[in-house]
């Protein structure tokens, strides 16, 4: 991690900038981040997607890019879709979510599938860039992440209430509407929950949580 860390400061210290990507569906907040960015003197914005579909046809190894910032909902793929697909073809890319969504479900999934770090919307200019330099140094920025974990269930609290719904026949738009969250956290909960098991599909994690005495 050293040797990573003192790498990558020789990287920013000879070649000046931060060649960046920006992905988000929301066109006047992603040409904000760019202003913002650019004006520091320390990015460069390569390009700019407004969905992950259009990224993932339009990434290649020949642009190098340092730095990904993308958001979570976004037409076509989720940022948490894209990553592992990104971080397959250009591994040493650094990954950072950049959402609205503070429930920590996010920044778990976001974590396990080789983000970099996960930051909400609201947070401060200067406190964004600092974030953005510390990823660069090879640190992994995930305050959202909350790291008390049972220890009798793999599963949070709101994933076991999610999976009684779920096993109650419930669809996420209904599991959502009783739970005061969005669908795309309730499908989140099921992908971790089916990570967790070790499940295939919805059908063999009822299987299973049933097996271990979860329902």
């Amino acid at each position: 991690m050293e040797y990573l860390i003192q790498s990558t400061s020789l990287y920013l210290k000879l070649n000046h900038v931060i060649k960046t990507i920006l992905v988000d569906d929301h066109k006047l907040f992603c040409d904000g981040l760019e202003k913002l960015l650019t004006e520091t003197g320390e990015f460069q914005v390569l390009q700019k997607f407004y969905n992950g579909r259009d990224l993932l046809e339009n990434l290649t190894k020949n642009q190098h890019p340092d730095l990904l910032v993308l958001d979570i909902e976004m037409p076509g793929f989720t940022g948490l879709d894209a990553i592992s697909r990104i971080k397959l073809n250009n591994p040493a890319i650094k990954i950072v979510m950049l959402s609205m969504h503070e429930e920590n479900v996010y920044a778990k999934e976001a974590f396990s599938l080789g983000a970099d770090a996960y930051l909400i919307k609201s947070i401060e200019s200067r406190l964004l860039i600092e974030s953005l330099h510390k990823v660069m140094k090879g640190e992994k920025l995930f305050p959202y992440v909350n790291k008390v974990v049972k220890s009798d269930s793999p599963l949070s609290e709101r994933e076991e209430e999610v999976l009684r719904l779920i096993s109650r026949g419930k669809t996420s738009e209904e599991i959502a509407e009783k739970l005061n969250i969005s669908p795309l956290t309730v499908k989140a909960h099921r992908r971790n929950m089916i990570r967790k098991l070790n499940a295939k599909n919805s059908s063999e994690l009822m299987t299973k949580a049933l097996e271990q005495g979860l329902l």
